[in-house]
């Protein structure tokens, strides 16, 4: 196993209320390993695009074989 650093960029969609913002987070977060830590780092609302999208920091609990399967997404 290994800790993997990675950032993120989401759209948070207008329909998803911030109540449901965590469970959508870890489902995204869960694609490229366990979630040991994450935070939101930051947020952007564009008004005339009616989108929003959220950075995300975290630190993944990685199994060796898949250390490359996270590298090769995030690139």
């Amino acid at each position: 196993m290994k800790l993997e650093f990675i950032e993120l960029e989401l759209e948070w969609p207008y329909e998803l209320s911030v109540f449901d913002l965590r469970p959508y987070i870890l489902s995204k977060l869960i694609k490229y390993g366990e979630p040991l830590r994450w935070a939101i780092t930051s947020l952007s609302t564009y008004s005339e695009k009616s989108l929003q999208k959220i950075y995300i920091e975290a630190v993944l609990i990685i199994n060796e074989d898949k250390t490359n399967d996270v590298n090769n997404d995030l690139n």
